[in-house]
C-alpha cells in the first residue's frame, strides 16, 4: 500500500505542473486533487510550485534594468541636446556682437535667432522630448518659420508677412497637421473626429490662402475663380471623405462608391467649372469619338469618357464583390 502511495506521488509530482499551468486533461485534473486531499508531501510541494517569490524577483529586476537603461538613454539624449542647443547659440551671440557693434540693427540678429530656433525645432527637441516628439518638433518649426517670415517682413519694410504666413500654413497642413492631430489628447467628444477636424481645417486655410493671395493683388475675379475652383475640388474630396469615413458598408462597397465618384467627379468637374465660371453649357463627353484623337477637344472628350466608363465598370464591380461578401458573411452567420 506504501509502495503504492509513493509511486502515486511521483506520478503526482510530474503532473503538478501542467496542473498548475491548467495544461492537463480533465482526468489527471481530479487524479490530482483527490491525491491533494489525502497527501500532505504533495500538498506542500504544490504550494512552493505556488510561491511567485522568484519569478517576482525575477520581474522586478528586469523592470529595474530596463528602466535604469531608458534613464540613461534619456540623460544621453538630454546631455547631446544641450550640447547641441549650446551650438545653436554661437552664431546667435556672434551675430548679437556684430550687430551691437556695426550700429545696423537687430534685424540680421533676429531672423539668425529664428533660423537657429528652427534648426533646434528638428535636433533639440526630439532628443530632449520624451512624449509627443513629432507633435512637438513639428509646432516648434512652423513657430520658427513663421518669426523668421516676421522678421524678414520687417526688415524689409513690412507688408508681406501675411501673404507669405497663409499660404504656407496651408501648405504644411496638408502634409504635417496629420500627424499633430493624431497624437493630440483631445476631449472625449472629438476623440473620433480627428479625420473631420482634419479635413475640416486643410478646407479652411485653402479658402483663406485664394482669398490672401487675391486680396493682395486686388484680384477680385480671379478670388472669384480661385473660390469656384475650391468648391469643385473640396466638394469632390468630401464627398469621397464622407463615404470612406461614415458609409456604413463594407470596404470592397466603399471602393467602388469611391471609384465611380472620382470618374464622375472627374468626367464632370470641368463641365461645372465652365458653367459657374463662365456660365457656358457644356458637357465634353458628348464630343467624345474614339476614332478621332486628333483636335484637343475631342483628346478631352476621349480621356474623359474612358475615365467616366473605366470609374463606372470598376466600382460596379468592387460594389458587387462587396454584396458577395456580405451574403456570404451573413450565411455563416445563419450557420
Amino acid at each position: 500500500m506504501k509502495q503504492n502511495h509513493l509511486q502515486e506521488c511521483e506520478i503526482v509530482q510530474d503532473l503538478l505542473p501542467l496542473y498548475y499551468d491548467e495544461a492537463c486533461t480533465s482526468a489527471s485534473r481530479e487524479f490530482v486533487e483527490r491525491h491533494l486531499l489525502t497527501c500532505e508531501s504533495c500538498k506542500k510541494t504544490y504550494e512552493e510550485l505556488k510561491n511567485h517569490t522568484v519569478d517576482a524577483i525575477i520581474r522586478t529586476e528586469t523592470s529595474g534594468v530596463l528602466a535604469r537603461h531608458a534613464k540613461k538613454e534619456r540623460n544621453a539624449a538630454y546631455k547631446a541636446g544641450f550640447v547641441i542647443a549650446l551650438l545653436l547659440l554661437i552664431p546667435v551671440v556672434v551675430t548679437f556682437i556684430v550687430s551691437a557693434a556695426g550700429g545696423g540693427g537687430m534685424g540680421v540678429f533676429a531672423v539668425v535667432t529664428a533660423s537657429m530656433l528652427l534648426t533646434a525645432a528638428f535636433t533639440v527637441v526630439p532628443l530632449m522630448s520624451s512624449k509627443k516628439r513629432v507633435v512637438r518638433s513639428i509646432l516648434t518649426g512652423v513657430f520658427a518659420l513663421i518669426l523668421i517670415f516676421f522678421f524678414v517682413d520687417a526688415m524689409n519694410g513690412g507688408g508681406e508677412f501675411i501673404l507669405w504666413v497663409i499660404p504656407t500654413i496651408f501648405g504644411l497642413s496638408v502634409v504635417l497637421f496629420p500627424f499633430v492631430i493624431r497624437d493630440i489628447t483631445l476631449p472625449p467628444v472629438l476623440s473620433d473626429k480627428k479625420a473631420l477636424i482634419a479635413i475640416s481645417w486643410d478646407t479652411v486655410w485653402l479658402f483663406l490662402t485664394i482669398f490672401e493671395i487675391c486680396s493682395h493683388s486686388s484680384d477680385v475675379e480671379g478670388m472669384r475663380d480661385g473660390f469656384t475652383i475650391a468648391l469643385i475640388l473640396m466638394a469632390g474630396v468630401w464627398l469621397i471623405f464622407l463615404v470612406a469615413r461614415y458609409l456604413p458598408a463594407n470596404r470592397w462597397i466603399k471602393a467602388g462608391i469611391i471609384t465611380i465618384t472620382g470618374s464622375v467627379w472627374t468626367a464632370f468637374s470641368n463641365d461645372v467649372y465652365a458653367y459657374f465660371a463662365e456660365q457656358k453649357k457644356q458637357i465634353t463627353i458628348l464630343l467624345a469619338d474614339f476614332s478621332n484623337w486628333a483636335s484637343d477637344k475631342t483628346l478631352n472628350a476621349n480621356i474623359f469618357a474612358l475615365i467616366l466608363i473605366l470609374g463606372i465598370v470598376a466600382g460596379a464591380l468592387l460594389i458587387a464583390a462587396g454584396i458577395v461578401k456580405n451574403s456570404r458573411k451573413r450565411g455563416k452567420e445563419k450557420d
